[in-house]
């Protein structure tokens, strides 16, 4: 069977041969379980998507290999009832896409959204974020890696919690050092960092190595 363009696309994003290998098979698993081809010839803001995620993952983990057996948390990570903000109908770029890449790498993600997650292979949580201790009931020092994609920045999120969006974001990235284990990777889209294998220069009010905060 011949491979579309954009799957080999995004094969040749792995930086080493045994990365292609993996990402390639990866991708085939994808395919047939979500149809990712055709999701991108639909819509094709979906290959860039994936893109940024095959790329955050080789960032953070160096090799793709290396993800295998990882716990990892993908906070706001998609569901199967995405809406797009613009056209209000239905569409796959906000569909748990991340989550589903990790589980054909080999790695055992959690997922967590407001939206609703179904069929799906992972293991995930139906959690409204802005609720205060949303996230207490997950166990301290659990996951190799947390995975946060623009949550912040999206207008869907201001416009749900308005003047308390500050609020959500100090327990949000509280709960984030609670559940890491030490030397685990936090990777954010927006350049916010943890100290240890992280992906981002590390922010104003951002602690450092020592506890300090870069530029206090």
């Amino acid at each position: 069977m011949t491979t579309p363009d954009a799957l080999r696309r995004l094969a040749a994003l792995g930086r080493t041969p045994s990365d292609r290998a993996l990402l390639g098979h990866a991708l085939g698993e994808l395919d047939a379980r979500h149809q990712l081809a055709s999701g991108i010839a639909a819509e094709p803001n979906l290959e860039a998507i994936m893109t940024e995620f095959v790329t955050r993952l080789s960032d953070a983990f160096g090799s793709l290999p290396a993800i295998r057996g990882m716990a990892v948390l993908d906070i706001a990570c998609g569901s199967s009832s995405s809406r797009s903000p613009v056209t209000g109908r239905r569409t796959a770029e906000f569909e748990p896409w991340m989550c589903r890449l990790l589980v054909a790498l080999g790695a055992h993600p959690v997922g967590l959204d407001i939206g609703e997650i179904t069929d799906e292979t992972f293991e995930h949580h139906r959690v409204d974020l802005g609720v205060s201790g949303a996230l207490d009931y997950l166990a301290t020092g659990s996951f190799d890696a947390i995975h946060e994609s623009r949550l912040f920045g999206s207008p869907e999120f201001r416009s749900a919690h308005g003047s308390a969006t500050e609020r959500v974001r100090r327990e949000i990235h509280r709960q984030e050092r609670r559940l890491l284990r030490p030397g685990g990777v936090l990777i954010h889209s927006d350049g916010r960092r943890r100290p240890a294998r992280t992906t981002g220069p590390r922010q104003p009010g951002e602690p450092g190595p020592s506890g300090a905060a870069a530029g206090s």
